[in-house]
């Protein structure tokens, strides 16, 4: 159906596995167990990215080589209207702001871009969620779809289809933008999926109940890789991921920056 909107605790003792292994026991049982993998990844953090603004950050995604796209919340007590807003901002690699936009009661979270439009969702009154189409020449809404879930929170564009995270359910969503509706759901290894992002060849994937980043591969992005806990561990945290076409960066929740993340 087609709606159009109006314009540490230390665990030393633990080896990296058997950590990981007692996470997702805690987390979703036996089935993140049935499927991990062996392989664990290393990561460092390398340089960070300004994000500048006064709220938190709910959509991230680069539009181009040197132009970043990002929603911001801001607070009722910071805002000027003295209600939560919604922002759409575009800044450069050095932290300029190059262009806002208000879309508060239209986008809420999630940001993602397919090379000529710019994807998000917003919530509707009776609790669904839309993903919206805008251009992004003139950031008009051209669309807006429903999406099965109602807590989206990631997205990402794999090259032909947009694939959507939802929190509660635990479930990735495939939307095809040609026909405009959901054409597979995939679990997620966790049970919170948050951030997402392609890299050319795999999907990444945050997961705010483990706390981990995991790594999904082939056309059914299955769980193929898990970055070490000593690595990267943020539980109880909503961390969105973005690609700007040679690195995997992460935003850390309420913080106003991106981090870069070098595999070793």
């Amino acid at each position: 159906m087609t709606r159009m909107p109006f314009p540490h605790t230390r665990f030393s003792r633990l080896c990296p596995a058997l950590f990981l292994i007692l996470l997702l026991a805690a987390a979703g049982g036996d089935r993140g167990l049935a499927q991990e993998p062996e392989t664990l990844l290393a990561a460092v953090a390398g340089d960070t990215l300004f994000l500048p603004g006064q709220g938190r950050i709910t959509g991230v995604a680069w539009v181009g080589p040197d132009t970043l796209a990002f929603l911001e919340a801001v607070p009722s007590n910071v805002s000027g209207s003295g209600r939560r807003e919604v922002r759409l901002v575009f800044q450069d690699r050095f932290g300029s702001i190059l262009l806002e936009e208000d879309f508060t009661g239209v986008l809420d979270r999630t940001l993602a871009y397919d090379g000529e439009f710019l994807w998000s969702c917003g919530d509707v009154a009776d609790g669904s969620s839309l993903i919206y189409k805008l251009r992004v020449d003139t950031l008009q809404v051209e669309g807006a779809f429903d999406l099965p879930g109602h807590r989206p929170v990631g997205m990402c564009y794999d090259g032909s289809h947009l694939w959507v995270g939802d929190r509660d359910s635990g479930r990735l969503d495939r939307f095809d933008p040609e026909t405009e509706t959901v054409t597979r759901t995939v679990v997620s290894p966790g049970f919170s999926p948050c951030g997402l992002a392609w890299d050319g060849r795999s999907m990444w994937l945050t997961d705010s109940g483990t706390g981990l980043l995991y790594r999904l591969s082939g056309s059914r992005k299955s769980w193929s890789a898990t970055v070490s806990p000593e690595a990267f561990l943020h539980r109880g945290e909503d961390i969105l991921l973005l690609h700007d076409g040679f690195s995997l960066w992460y935003v850390p929740e309420n913080q106003q920056l991106a981090i870069r993340l070098i595999f070793q």
